[in-house]
């Protein structure tokens, strides 16, 4: 098996959603019978599925409305944000990126005294203003109403006044081909500075998000140190996030 056939098949397929039998071999300057074979393998990893006279990926995902994704293995969300929040110290600039999961973690920062929370996310404002202890910056613009969260050209430039300490970031897909992705431009965008300006960037992802992808690269795992997630990951990611010298923290 020729694994770097196999990913930039993979790959697209992804970027194509539906593919002909014909254009992969084609494409790849491959036999129908070498070709099967790949797609099982491909098959067997649960990103595409086989259609009528062709192949589709499974991992393409468009964005949820919030109020839909705030339900979805919340149990695994709840004891991502409740770990990672453990992380927040006094004296911390933070900022808390939109998202169900990185929007639950305003409920467990109550205990500090002397923190700073930058936030575009309606769900942490919504927590934060009650908790006279923490300053609270919000980033005004475009209200997404599918997130809960400001967006808009204008909103990167007012986050680039701060000097944040942490951001703990959320996405829609995470896949070694794409990186990390987000399903809208203008989010995309927001997100995009907080990794640039931040000095230790968390990523927050459930096991629903691996081997997944959106439209809109906003990272790489380079720029990530570390990442909290709820199940252990397979060794492929084990490995890659080795490479990269990002810590992976299990949240059971």
């Amino acid at each position: 098996m020729n694994n770097s056939r196999l990913e930039e098949l993979n790959l697209y397929i992804k970027e194509h959603k539906k593919v002909p039998l014909p254009e992969l071999c084609s494409k790849f300057s491959i036999s129908l019978s070498t070709l099967r074979r790949d797609l099982k393998k491909l098959e067997e990893t649960g990103s595409i599925q086989k259609i009528y006279g062709g192949v589709e990926s499974k991992s393409q995902r468009q964005l949820t409305p919030l109020s839909t994704r705030i339900d979805i293995n919340y149990s695994g969300k709840f004891k991502i944000a409740r770990t990672a929040a453990s992380f927040i110290t006094n004296g911390d600039v933070i900022f808390l990126d939109s998202g169900s999961t990185v929007g639950s973690m305003s409920q467990f920062l109550g205990r500090l005294d002397n923190l700073t929370v930058v936030t575009n996310n309606i769900m942490v404002i919504e927590k934060v203003i009650r908790m006279p202890k923490i300053q609270l910056i919000t980033l005004s613009g475009l209200y997404n109403r599918n997130t809960f969260s400001f967006v808009g050209d204008e909103v990167p430039l007012m986050l680039k006044r701060y000097n944040l300490s942490k951001a703990f970031m959320g996405t829609t897909g995470f896949s070694p081909s794409s990186g990390i992705t987000h399903s809208t431009h203008l989010e995309a965008g927001v997100k995009r500075c907080a990794v640039d300006i931040a000095q230790t960037v968390i990523l927050l992802a459930d096991h629903l998000k691996f081997d997944a992808f959106a439209p809109y690269t906003y990272c790489s795992l380079d720029d990530i140190d570390r990442l909290y997630t709820d199940l252990p990951l397979a060794d492929s990611y084990v490995n890659l996030c080795q490479q990269h010298h990002t810590e992976v923290f299990i949240c059971n």
